[in-house]
Parts: C-alpha cells; structure tokens; sequence
C-alpha cells in the first residue's frame, strides 16, 4: 500500500510541475511576450527550483521521515498555486511598468511565481525514494523506478496542459485545477498515512490548517469579481498560439493578441482600414495595381484581406493564418467571410507558401509581433521561397514593428539586409514618418521589396496611389511621401538564416 501511494504521490507531482511550466508560458504573455525570453525565464527557474527541492528534499527525508510529512510537502505547493491567479495579474503589471528589461522581466515574474512551489515539488521525489527503499541493496533501483515514474508524470502533464487544458479551460482554471489536484491528494491520501510507516502526529494541524485555507479560496474564487469587469470584453479565450481578447466600444471592436492590438474594426463600417499600418501596407498595390493574385499571412480580423476583396472583386486573395482559433474570431466577431475570391487557410504561412502551385503578385506578410517575432518568417530561405512563388513582376510586402535607426531598428535592418540578398529593389515606408526622432521610434515600418530592377520614384509611387484611391492609403497623401526612406541603411546587423537568426535579440537589444 505504501508503494503505491508513493506512486501515485510522485507521479501527480511531477505531473503538476510541468503542466504549470506549460501554463506559465500564458502567465508571462500577456505582460512580457511570447519570446525566448520568457522561455529562458520559465526553464531556468523551474530547473533552479528542481535542484533546490532535490537537495532539500534529500536534507529532509534524513530527519524523521514520514508519510504524513510527504503529504504536508504536496499540500504547501497546492495552496501556493490555487492562489496565483488571484495575484499574478497585479505582479505582472506592477513588473512591466517599473520595466526592468526585456530579459529581467520575466526572469523576475517567474521567480515570484513558480519557484516556491517548485522547490516543494522538488522535494517529493528524494523524500518518497527514502520511504520507498527497503534495504541499502534496493535504493537504486527504487530511485530510477520513482524518477522515471515522475518523469512519466511530467509527459503527461506536459501532454494534456499544451494539446488539451489551455485551449479548453483557461489560464486561471488550469492554475486552480492543478492546486486543488495537488490539495486533495494529500487530503484523500491523509487517512492512510498512518499505515504508512508514520509515527509523527504533529503535522495533523498542519493538514487541517491548509485544508481551511483551501476552503476559503475556493470561497473566495466564487465571489470575486472578474479581472476584466471594468472592460467591455466579448470573448477572452487561450488557442495553441494566442490568449485572444475581443472588446469593443462605442465605435470599434478590437482584437488583442496577449498585450497587443492586432486588428480594429468599425463597428458602422467594417471593410474601413481603421489602423493606420493597415493602409500604409495597401502601398503595395500602388507598385502591382494590376495584381490578380495575393497572399497574405496572418489573419487577425481581417481588416486588409476584407478591403481587398471589397474593393478589387477581381482579385483572387489567399490568407495563410496558424490558429484556426483567430479564422473563427475574424468570422464571428470581425466580419470575415470567405468566397470565390477569398479563402482562408488554417496553416503556418511557410508551410502553405511551400506547398501552394499558385504564382502570386503581392505576397504581404502580417505576422511580426511586438514582443516575439516568428523567426522562420524572416530568413533568407523563406524570402527564396517567397521570390519563387512570386510572378515575374511580383512582389512582397512586410509590416514589421521595430524603429529604423537607433538600436530598436536591428530587427528592421536585419530583415531589410535579408530581403537585399533576394530581391533588387527595397523600400521602406516608417508611419511615423522620417523627420528628426522619428526614426528612433518603435512603429510599424512597411517594407516593400520587388522583382523589378528598375526602381520607382516616390512620385509616381504617390501618383498611382492617388488614382486607385478608394480609402485604401494614408490620408493625406503627401504623408506617403513624408514617410518614405530610402532604404540606406547601416549595415550593423546580420542577415537572417534559418541557422541563424536570432530575432528576439534584434527586438530586444537591452
């Protein structure tokens, strides 16, 4: 019977520790990123906190080892983590606004978070080896069988958190699921205890006092308030990708990603470019107003692919989006409708450019973020593959958001030298123009690159702007030539490979 209580004991923890590194990635996102940051962040506090629960757990099972002690240390973790949603949000914010740095944020976040609990749930395996080993001769082999076992434990956990749990049930739920897993386990398994090689009685009170604060947690889950009540909010879900948010107020709905605002949407008209990126991007049907076939990668509400189809029926628009979650957001809530000339795809946008026949002429890539950026996105491989796809006179298009000078330009330069391997002709268009300053700030920067050798002057770009019309650009016109740079840039960034591309670096250079 002890055996198997340790089993089950060591198997759910290790379960649960992992399961709360995977869900803490959705903790850290919507303050911090989704970048390697936050993932560096995440392992080496949870690995840090793996090696003190290890050593402190072995300091422990020497001094008077029992069952009922076992359960006290799966007990403390479980509280610790039922009440987390009730306070990260505040850390959180409190951490982003003080700003300690793109690397210090999330390292702090997750020490606060996760490395407590962690440290207990690190003792379980140490401590249930000393109450499983019989004899010297059998502690081996007892403690690979209970590892393994616990790293089976983490698989799972790993396995149900990131294909099932986050996409189902939410951040919080999940965090107040795996405390109160952790809870009543030690609370059913209390009973048996003292069959289990216990002789301590003490840690009784100590049961009975966790198990009323488990109480009035979920007590006080029942009666707080939502985070968001103050917001109009229409949706907030997590998907594989994104913790999506959908508000709206008197004269727009919005869709966020995390932190971040992807799409805007008139409510009296919903085809209206209402962000200013948005139109800056339509520049590229200035160089092929003749375009029959375009692509666009990421989806958001759909604000450009819906103006297009509107205003060029003719015009056959493909859109490569990996979270089938955003296509059913953009159909639900942003007016997204699919037809003869437009269809959506739910696919990673390399993998479809990769495997699509079709020939395009604007291929407009919309899937950079402000905090990570998807890196695979940005080589020199996949610009090949895109000037492969392309037809003669094709072209591609890219929103980043970075600045253009300045150390927070990197990933703009960078993408721009990438771009410069491929194609002959670059131009940059930064919306918030190009006078003093205003190259150092973070913006959108459309970059557009083309096949043609022969390079456009920002006049007769402006002119065919000007006869295509129909709200699609920057208003008033003169602003596309006040935001035009001419794509000299210096040349102190690398070129981006699929060996080697360190994106989040370039976003975050402090």
């Amino acid at each position: 019977m002890a055996r198997l209580l340790l089993n089950i004991v060591v198997f759910i923890s290790g379960a649960v520790l992992m399961a709360l590194e995977i869900v803490g990635s959705r903790v850290l996102a919507p303050h911090f990123g989704n970048s390697i940051f936050v993932w560096g962040s995440l392992i080496s506090v949870v690995l840090a906190a793996l090696s003190l629960g290890y050593y402190w757990g072995g300091w422990l099972s020497e001094r008077s080892p029992s069952f009922a002690r076992l359960l006290v240390l799966l007990l403390i973790p479980g509280v610790l983590i039922f009440f987390l949603p009730f306070v990260y949000p505040s850390i959180n914010q409190s951490i982003a606004e003080a700003d300690f740095g793109s690397r210090l944020n999330p390292l702090i976040a997750s020490t606060i978070f996760f490395l407590l609990p962690g440290i207990f749930l690190g003792t379980i395996s140490p401590y249930a080896i000393r109450l499983a080993a019989t004899t010297l001769s059998t502690v081996g082999s007892t403690a690979g069988a209970l590892y393994a076992l616990s790293t089976c434990g983490s698989i799972f956990g790993t396995l149900l958190t990131a294909f099932y749990l986050i996409p189902a049930i939410g951040v919080s739920n999940i965090i107040h699921s795996l405390g109160m897993t952790l809870v009543l386990l030690a609370l059913l398994l209390w009973p048996l205890a003292r069959f289990c090689l216990d002789k301590v009685d003490k840690t009784a009170a100590v049961a009975e006092t966790a198990a009323t604060l488990f109480l009035l947690a979920v007590t006080f889950t029942i009666l707080a308030p939502p985070l968001w009540a103050r917001v109009k909010i229409l949706l907030e879900k997590d998907s594989f990708y994104h913790h999506i948010r959908v508000e709206e107020d008197e004269e727009a709905r919005y869709l966020y990603f995390d932190r971040t605002l992807q799409s805007a949407m008139n409510l009296d008209d919903p085809t209206t470019l209402r962000l200013l990126y948005s139109r800056y991007t339509s520049l590229g049907l200035a160089f092929r107003p003749d375009a029959k076939k375009a692509l666009v990668i990421g989806l958001g509400g759909g604000s450009i692919p819906k103006k297009y189809s509107k205003e060029f029926p003719s015009l056959e628009i493909d859109v490569a989006e990996i979270d089938p979650e955003v296509i059913q957001v953009a159909k639900k809530f942003f007016s997204l409708k699919e037809g003869r000339n437009l269809r959506v795809h739910a696919q990673d946008g390399r993998l479809f450019l990769t495997r699509t026949s079709q020939r395009y002429d604007l291929i407009l890539l919309d899937a950079y973020y402000t905090a990570a950026i998807p890196f695979h996105l940005t080589t020199r491989e996949f610009f090949r593959i895109a000037h492969q796809k392309l037809a003669p006179n094709g072209i591609v298009v890219a929103n980043i958001i970075g600045a253009v000078a300045g150390p927070g330009g990197k990933i703009t330069r960078s993408v721009v030298k990438t771009l410069r391997e491929i194609f002959p002709q670059i131009y940059l268009f930064p919306t918030l123009g190009t006078s003093s300053g205003s190259l150092d700030a973070i913006q959108n920067v459309i970059v557009i690159a083309t096949k043609e050798k022969q390079r456009l002057g920002i006049s007769e770009i402006t002119k065919r702007a000007a006869s295509l019309g129909r709200d699609l650009f920057p208003n008033p016109l003169k602003n596309i030539q006040a935001s035009y740079h001419d794509a000299k840039l210096p040349d102190d960034v690398p070129v981006l490979t699929d060996d080697y591309a360190p994106t989040d670096n370039l976003l975050h250079p402090y």
